[in-house]
């Protein structure tokens, strides 16, 4: 319940107080000081709140909008909602966000400290609205491509969903803000000749992670964090465990990650000269920085870029498309769609379809005709009488 008081004078004053002129009403100490009229109540939490009116209409209105939000449980804290973009994504929220792994809690910030936050970052949580948000997606556009703006507006509406859920603001401005349309992308896979020029372009001591990649199939984090260990040379494949994130070894992403991959005697070949010029160290790992230490995600990107330069590619092709060249190898070579998803260790063959789809052979005329020569082989017969 919100109630409005008159702080410039006494709700029950005594018998013997004297009156201000101007009222005609026993002063308090406030009296002539601030706004006169005060909405008090109290939160969800049972926390007095208390907001200040120049006019008792207006304090009126606000007590009945509290009252009636109160009731349903969607009262908004309007002191609370004054606190800053900046303050509010630093501060409170991303701290919160133990769900992410840490390559996404850095992607994170990276998208709220690069893009949002001189956007919007002195703005109050509260205040804003859809038309500031497709503002947002305007100044975005305007310098990235359609599915990086996606990326990044996916971050700034998650946090102001979390502001709703904290009673800062009344709903989600970013709801329903059209973005601008994404182009699919169309699977060019690398050819042999461009990986061979990548994996000669690169730092040395990276070119291994070169032949893993389209080799094997195996991503950036997992070549970072491949332990000699698991490379079984005998029985001619790689046992894909963990990844590398942060420094250090966590679990993979999806379960269906872990598994072990067949690989050729070419890409053995190419581990065995790798771990006899940098043999395996303390941390057992196949790949290993210049201090010996896990290659850094910063540090292997910038000798990623040099050696597409090197290679002479486009400048936009990543580390991830030497995984593509493994996929439409194996598809080249006959693999079942099956075969080709354990491979790749798709959790799913819809996966490996949605990406890989467009690579296998067309088979329209496969099977034409099959079913006109069931039907005649086999001889009409004359049904049998029956009696009467």
């Amino acid at each position: 319940m919100a109630e409005v008081y008159d702080r410039w004078h006494k709700s029950r004053p005594k018998p013997d107080e004297p009156h201000c002129r101007e009222h005609d009403k026993v002063p308090t100490r406030d009296h002539g000081i601030g706004k006169r009229w005060q909405v008090r109540y109290r939160d969800a939490a049972g926390v007095q709140k208390k907001e200040n009116f120049a006019k008792k209409p207006t304090a009126s209105d606000r007590s009945k909008v509290v009252g009636a939000d109160l009731v349903r449980g969607v009262h908004l804290d309007v002191k609370a909602g004054r606190i800053s973009v900046r303050q509010y994504a630093m501060e409170r929220w991303l701290p919160t966000q133990v769900h992410l792994r840490p390559n996404s809690a850095e992607l994170y910030r990276s998208h709220l400290v690069t893009h949002i936050l001189p956007l919007v970052g002195g703005r109050q949580v509260g205040a804003l609205r859809k038309p500031d948000m497709k503002n947002v997606v305007a100044a975005l556009s305007a310098k990235l491509a359609p599915t990086t703006v996606a990326t990044v507006f996916a971050v700034l509406r998650a946090m102001m969903q979390a502001a709703v859920d904290d009673g800062l603001t009344p709903g989600n401005p970013c709801s329903r803000v059209p973005l601008p349309a994404v182009e699919p992308r169309v699977l060019v896979p690398l050819t042999a000749g461009q990986v061979s020029a990548l994996a000669a372009s690169i730092t040395p001591r990276y070119e291994v992670m070169v032949w893993l990649a389209a080799g094997a199939g195996l991503r950036e984090g997992e070549v970072a964090g491949l332990l000699v260990d698991r490379i079984q040379f005998l029985q001619r494949r790689v046992m894909v465990e963990e990844q590398a994130q942060g420094g250090k070894l966590v679990p993979l992403k999806t379960k269906a990650s872990k598994a072990p991959v067949p690989v050729d005697d070419f890409i053995l070949s190419k581990v065995t000269a790798h771990l006899k010029q940098w043999p395996k160290n303390s941390t057992g790992l196949v790949v290993t920085n210049r201090s010996g230490k896990m290659v850094r995600r910063g540090t292997f990107t910038w000798c990623w870029h040099e050696a597409v330069k090197g290679a002479g590619l486009p400048k936009g092709t990543r580390f991830h498309d030497l995984r593509h060249f493994y996929a439409s190898t194996l598809i080249a070579a006959g693999l079942y769609p099956k075969v080709v998803q354990a491979r790749l260790r798709h959790a799913t063959l819809a996966e490996t379809m949605d990406t890989y789809g467009h690579l296998f052979p067309e088979h329209e005329e496969l099977g034409r005709g099959t079913i006109g020569a069931a039907f005649a082989a086999d001889v009409p017969q004359e049904c049998p009488e029956t009696g009467s």
